[in-house]
């Protein structure tokens, strides 16, 4: 017996026999590269539009085998946002085959390590990890460019247990389809897509092995306990028994769990807590109703600046945030502006010719203050957005006073500028010991607060970014951390100010249970959280 000890990133417990796959090596796409006249970029347009037809066929066809019945929503959302990505992308490829003069494939492969590039060097985790999104849409539309084939639809041996350096998104459902057990993995973390879609599928699946390739070979026996994040490698007789025991309970604890989610979240002394979800992208509000979620508590907008290579126009916003709002009926959705600045700048900041921009040393708030024109166009689209819908206006790593006064003075500009009545909520992103100095001032004028754990657990205990995932001692259980939270509790209950907490932690079962015990009434999570969050809380 081998116990390895890695990150569980999807419940749920296998036993199985290992496969170890590995695309990269055994399917690498190889490409021609080729300069191009004038008179052959249609062709190649052509060329591309024929792919992104195959590609999007494909995806509905994908989408269709994750739906039904029984289906597996979060699978189906992660492929309808792949299908967005494919025309994105595409778009993009077309301007620099036109731009360079290089054939097609050249172009796809330059426009997706570009953007890839810019994800990696991205703070956020939800963000940064939505690069492994674009690695594999890039390389389905190559795919289709080459006329390589996809990789095996051969079924899989029984109880198959896949091992691997990385698995894609779209690899788990081909491969979830073929016949699979659980995912061993050394690359992955639990917010990527490949761990949604695992958790959606119901497959066993850690993260975190070093070398696992190498350490485990084909055919070896495997047990795979997506609770603890431990793979256990040729098992012994009282290990089985006992692992079955453990799956026993799992299976019946899972049961209770479903049943749950249709139920209001209110714990058994009779308090009422409001779950809300942390999306991303605009498709992504379909998973509210799925969860029976009250609302979104947190839009990211960064996608809309970070995947476009034009600031993104006032009309395009107004019809994003207009049919986010719809959607959600009279549910509440809380748009947070941009956090961009550092390393996170979108492409039409960052290929400015006149040197280093200005702004990049500054953070959220202070970034958009600086970026007057590109704040100010946001601010008018969630501005009239809000006058036909519940929709809540909130401002990333507030410092104090001075930044979200002039934050509020540009909403209440917007709002004339509009001729319209409605200013919406305005909110304050807690992250920051600053903004902890200046609680008081802060909480005077926001009309509710919403605390980033990420942020706030990274600069309270001085932790680079970097590090932080995988540092032990950078934890939002961490007294200081909670005391901070517990801090910002204190100062909204006196002012009758809301606090939410936004940061993926809330999604945590145990950390969401110490949140309502600190006086936290309202969670924003990861939609696919929320079962195990809520049952916790009930």
């Amino acid at each position: 017996m081998h116990l390895l000890e890695g990150i569980a990133i999807s419940p749920g417990y296998a036993e199985g026999v290992a496969v170890v796959y590995n695309y990269e090596m055994d399917y690498r796409l190889e490409f021609p590269d080729r300069d191009i006249s004038f008179s052959e970029i249609g062709a190649e347009h052509g060329r591309l539009d024929d792919a992104v037809k195959q590609s999007h066929h494909e995806l509905q066809q994908a989408q269709q085998s994750t739906s039904g019945p029984t289906g597996h929503t979060d699978s189906s959302a992660v492929l309808a946002a792949h299908s967005h990505l494919v025309h994105d992308i595409a778009a993009q490829v077309k301007q620099y085959v036109s731009r360079e003069l290089v054939n097609v494939e050249q172009s796809l492969d330059s426009v997706i390590g570009e953007l890839v590039e810019r994800m990696c060097q991205l703070e956020n985790v939800y963000l940064r990890e939505r690069e492994q999104d674009i690695r594999d849409v890039g390389r389905r539309m190559m795919r289709h460019l080459t006329g390589a084939p996809r990789f095996p639809h051969v079924p899989l041996p029984g109880h198959t247990v896949i091992v691997a350096r990385e698995l894609l998104p779209s690899e788990t459902v081909e491969l979830s389809q073929a016949g699979l057990a659980a995912i061993v993995t050394e690359q992955g973390v639990k917010d990527s897509h490949t761990a949604i879609l695992a958790r959606s599928l119901g497959i066993p699946a850690v993260t975190g092995l070093l070398d696992v390739t190498s350490q485990i070979h084909a055919g070896m026996h495997l047990l795979v306990d997506g609770e603890a994040g431990k793979v256990t490698i040729a098992p012994s007789a009282s290990e089985v028994a006992a692992f079955s025991k453990s799956r026993e309970n799992y299976q019946r604890s899972t049961t209770a769990m479903a049943a749950d989610e249709i139920l209001p979240c209110i714990t058994q002394d009779g308090t009422e807590i409001s779950l809300l979800a942390n999306i991303g992208r605009p498709e992504e509000v379909e998973q509210i109703g799925i969860h029976n979620l009250l609302g979104v508590g947190l839009f990211r907008t960064e996608f809309l600046f970070l995947e476009s290579h034009e600031r993104p126009s006032f009309e395009a916003q107004c019809e994003i945030y207009a049919q986010m709002a719809k959607a959600l009926g009279d549910r509440p959705l809380v748009i947070r502006t941009f956090d961009l600045g550092g390393d996170k700048l979108p492409p039409f900041l960052a290929s400015l010719p006149s040197g280093p921009h200005p702004s990049r040393h500054l953070r959220g708030l202070r970034f958009s203050l600086a970026e007057r024109l590109l704040f100010e166009t946001q601010l008018r689209a969630i501005v009239q957005a809000a006058q036909a819908a519940d929709v809540r206006l909130l401002f990333p790593m507030v410092i104090g006073r001075d930044d979200f006064s002039r934050a509020v003075a540009a909403v209440d500009g917007a709002v004339d500028k509009l001729g319209v009545l409605r200013r919406p909520p305005l909110g304050a992103m807690v992250e920051t010991p600053a903004a902890l100095f200046a609680l008081d001032e802060i909480v005077e004028m926001a009309d509710f607060v919403s605390i980033g754990t990420n942020d706030l657990t990274q600069y309270m205990l001085a932790t680079d970014r970097g590090a932080a995932d995988s540092a032990d001692d950078c934890t939002p259980w961490h007294p200081a951390v909670l005391k901070a939270i517990k801090q910002v509790v204190n100062a909204d209950a006196d002012k009758n100010c809301p606090v939410c907490v936004c940061g993926e932690e809330a999604g945590e079962a145990e950390f969401a249970s110490l949140l309502v015990g600190l006086g936290v009434r309202e969670l924003s999570m990861t939609p696919v959280r929320a079962a195990s969050v809520r049952h916790a809380l009930r």
